[in-house]
């Protein structure tokens, strides 16, 4: 390892081992054209101490362009349709028409940063959308450095803007049942009952098979979810952890045999063309019911209930929140809503626990006091 001096030229360059190749050639990084003895000596201790690090990256003309499509196809194994489409479109709409054409090793996250800015300034993107790039683009540098292709990550310490949380519109207990008593007469009432004692998603209930319900054990298996789109059941949830089992109440039970009967009928009724997907919520025919279906039916039926108009979604919110209200300890919601990890429940529902550890430390005084003042 030494630095030299090209006469001809009048630059200094240097010449590094770099160990062995597969083959067991040596190898060596030659690198040139440095104005000073001193500059080529800095770069020099810093291409040494990659080597030592097995960080060290050959230099490459490879764009942000020539690497999106090979990451996308690697994410394709792992993430589902709807996901893998959404990055899809964000890659291609937002990321590669103004970062494409830059070379992986040269972007910085002053020039990440920058990105950002005119994703908002000139794209109208919202906050929370460009957190959604932020992350796409920070899971594909990670993937650049782990194959060599980066020496770091320039997003990993980018400044993104910040995301007002919204204000969550849940249900109280005395509003959940006023809507689940004029619910009761639909057809699709078993998935609003499931959506507002189990707090499963949308996908899942849409996507719940009568195999997945344990009438023995009292409980369900969330295993398979419906699209989007309602076009396709897929045996893949969200996560690795919303692959759970959730217990169910007597009553639900009740209904869920109910429902089965109603079902059985019908499949026999018009056999030679019923359409057997095993599914808990279907159409008359065994069909999938369509998301945009059971949310038109959903605003039908608040309104008809007279109680506050909310997202499907927040049901899960109402489950969790009415489960923290009641006590119920924050390790069995998260796992009950599938969450990957308990400060991601805790996170959400923040604004539940002020006056959950007030109601606690109330019992908790009436307890100790009462059984003090017993003793005396």
């Amino acid at each position: 390892m030494k630095v030299k001096r090209d006469e001809k030229r009048g630059t200094w360059y240097f010449v590094i081992e770099a160990g062995k190749d597969e083959k067991g050639k040596r190898k060596q990084i030659f690198k040139r054209g440095f104005k000073t003895e001193t500059e080529a000596k800095r770069e020099m201790r810093k291409v040494a101490n990659q080597v030592d690090e097995n960080t060290y990256v050959k230099p490459t003309k490879r764009t942000l362009a020539d690497f999106f499509p090979e990451w996308l196809q690697s994410k394709s194994l792992k993430l589902r349709k709807h996901t893998l489409e959404v990055y899809t479109g964000h890659v291609n709409k937002h990321i590669v028409p103004r970062l494409g054409q830059f070379e992986l090793i040269k972007i910085t996250t002053a020039q990440i940063e920058k990105f950002y800015i005119d994703l908002a300034k000139e794209a109208g993107l919202s906050a929370r959308t460009i957190q959604d790039i932020h992350k796409i683009v920070k899971s594909a540098f990670e993937a650049a450095v782990k194959r060599k292709y980066a020496a770091s990550n320039p997003v990993k310490d980018a400044e993104t803007p910040k995301v007002d949380r919204k204000e969550m519109t849940v249900w109280d207990v005395q509003e959940a049942s006023k809507f689940l008593k004029v619910a009761k007469e639909h057809r699709l009432y078993p998935a609003f009952l499931l959506a507002l004692t189990t707090g499963m998603r949308q996908s899942e209930i849409l996507g719940l098979r009568w195999k997945d319900i344990d009438l023995e054990n009292e409980a369900l298996s969330v295993r398979q979810t419906l699209s989007h789109d309602g076009k396709e059941l897929t045996v893949q949830t969200k996560t690795r952890t919303s692959t759970r089992t959730i217990s169910l109440d007597g009553r639900v039970l009740e209904t869920l045999h109910k429902h089965k009967r109603i079902v059985m009928k019908e499949m026999l009724a018009i056999r030679p063309i019923y359409q057997n997907n095993d599914l808990v919520i279907c159409t008359g025919f065994g069909t999938p019911v369509l998301p945009r279906n059971l949310l038109r039916t959903f605003y039908t039926l608040i309104k008809k209930a007279d109680v506050p108009k909310i997202r499907f979604h927040d049901l899960r919110h109402t489950v969790a929140t009415l489960m923290l209200q009641g006590e119920i300890n924050p390790k069995v919601v998260k796992e009950i809503l599938g969450h990957s990890d308990v400060r991601i429940t805790l996170d959400i529902y923040s604004h539940v626990l002020p006056s959950v550890h007030k109601e606690t430390a109330k019992k908790y005084g009436n307890m100790l006091f009462n059984q003090a003042s017993s003793s005396q």
